[in-house]
């Protein structure tokens, strides 16, 4: 799988830097993003279907149009909402609704999986695995990037998944949902794999690319 992504690099980092130089957007590259900066999201299906790829494969693209009618803010994104309600406000994963979406989704998907869950068990492990996971970066006080977790990982491929909108405003694409639930509330800077980006952005570039 590690030679597809260094294949797909390849090509996509030579078309780009073709067209924008030296300091070009490479795929799956990462990026350091403020939270504090971050307000909006689009949904990942709704822009894949804007832009007919899938989002994470397009990483790195720039685009001249930006979708600003898809943009949605937190509030409605609900795996953001129940993971501040369970974390912040201290309701269980039940309590804040994590628990019935789950199952919901499980319903519907023509696999019977969601999140790598069939059953009732498998959704409680992996609510208490996030658990888990936040505990440890709220004691180191920030989210490692891929290679600090996996040393075989490609870039920051995998990572939460971040566009680079309008003027450089960082828009989060909703894929790495709970891991950005933790980072806004960490409130420090985050790795993250870098999305689409508009044209007006690559200014912006450089910038985004120093850690913290």
């Amino acid at each position: 799988m590690t030679i597809k992504y260094h294949l797909r690099a390849l090509w996509k980092d030579m078309l780009s830097r073709q067209r924008f130089g030296r300091e070009a957007p490479l795929y799956a590259e990462r990026i350091w993003v403020q939270p504090s900066q971050c307000q909006r999201y689009i949904e990942a299906a709704d822009l894949a279907a804007h832009l007919g790829s899938r989002v994470r494969r397009i990483s790195g693209s720039v685009v001249s149009e930006w979708p600003a009618e898809l943009e949605q803010s937190f509030d409605r994104h609900p795996k953001l909402t129940y993971c501040w309600k369970h974390w912040r406000e201290g309701k269980s994963w039940e309590e804040a609704g994590a628990i019935d979406f789950m199952l919901s989704r499980i319903a519907v998907s023509p696999t019977g999986m969601t999140d790598k869950c069939r059953t009732p068990e498998d959704v409680a492990k992996r609510f208490h695995a996030l658990d888990v996971i936040w505990d440890e970066v709220r004691q180191r006080g920030s989210l490692p990037p891929r290679k600090e977790l996996d040393p075989g990982a490609f870039r920051e491929l995998d990572g939460i998944l971040m566009h680079l909108g309008p003027g450089g405003e960082p828009i989060f694409s909703g894929a790495g949902c709970h891991r950005f639930a933790m980072a806004l509330m960490l409130d420090t800077p985050f790795p993250a794999q870098l999305g689409v980006v508009h044209i007006s952005a690559l200014e912006k570039l450089r910038e985004a690319r120093v850690g913290r």
